[in-house]
């Protein structure tokens, strides 16, 4: 069987949608399903959204961990953005918090600072 880059990355988008699952709710957090508003099923189609969906809900959660420079809900940014390593990650966060979460207009544009800001770095 030949494996192409997309079905890999795919693959990979939907281990880590389960593994952060699981530590959610593990950890006592709720998910809340991303679903299309004419099938009901779980978008699979677009994994980006799952991103910024998260954002948006934890955002709040996300922002106080990286004041603090450690928690559950940067391990799973972490995750889900495909950092490996999750200590670094949320310590650059923590390093960085002035200069990503400073004038933000939507939580989404957290993503974009984080790749753009820490391209080589984590």
């Amino acid at each position: 069987m030949k494996v192409n880059k997309r079905n890999n990355r795919q693959l990979k988008l939907i281990i880590n949608g389960v593994l952060l699952s699981s530590v959610l709710l593990i950890g006592g957090c709720t998910i809340t399903d991303i679903t299309s508003s004419t099938s009901g099923s779980l978008d699979t189609v677009t994994p980006d959204v799952s991103l910024n969906r998260f954002i948006d809900v934890r955002f709040a959660s996300i922002q106080k961990e990286a004041a603090q420079g450690q928690g559950e809900n940067l391990n799973a940014l972490a995750e889900l953005m495909g950092k490996d390593d999750k200590v670094a990650f949320s310590y650059w966060m923590n390093a960085n918090y002035d200069e990503l979460f400073t004038n933000l207009e939507q939580p989404s544009q957290l993503i974009s600072r984080i790749e753009t800001q820490g391209k080589d770095l984590i």
